[in-house]
């Protein structure tokens, strides 16, 4: 399949995967239902078609603006007030992903930038496109982001049932 066929027939599979996932209202339903949809579509057809760079570097100022028009003055407000558990929340992270990229490192299962940039808080949305960037594997950083995210969106209803009483 060429790049342009390629991307015209992933972005529909993953137009309608994101519109059933946005449709059964799971939690991020339209970027799990879209990567399902693409992934289950390629295992099918055993389609080895990579996305084209100069869509990725697309995909990358989408996301900067989307990122960049969540900002509006309350925010520095709000960040003020809860200053103290965003960083300490944050550096734990940071350091949790540190410790385990040494160890996957040591053990050699992983290079040291892909067991970074797998074991980091944060955005997929954020992350695979640094993979890209870097000299990352970032089919197995997607893999870590994809299995965390399926896992908080299947878990996280039974553990605010749990802890609501």
């Amino acid at each position: 399949m060429n790049s342009i066929a390629g991307l015209f027939f992933y972005l529909c599979v993953g137009a309608l995967g994101g519109f059933c996932g946005s449709k059964l209202k799971i939690p991020a339903g339209t970027l799990v239902g879209a990567m399902l949809a693409v992934i289950l579509t390629k295992m099918v057809l055993k389609s080895y078609w990579e996305m084209p760079k100069e869509f990725t570097f697309v995909i990358q100022i989408l996301l900067g603006v989307m990122v960049g028009a969540t900002y509006n003055p309350s925010i520095i407000k709000t960040l003020g007030k809860i200053a103290l558990p965003v960083v300490s929340s944050t550096i734990v992270l940071i350091v949790a992903g540190i410790i385990l990229s040494l160890i996957f490192t040591k053990l050699g299962l992983l290079d040291i930038g892909t067991a970074y940039l797998g074991t980091s808080p944060g955005a997929m949305s954020a992350l695979i496109p640094l993979a890209f960037d870097s000299q990352a594997d970032a089919t197995l950083i997607v893999c870590f982001h994809f299995f965390r995210v399926v896992f908080i969106v299947l878990t996280a209803p039974l553990i605010f049932k749990i802890f609501s009483g």
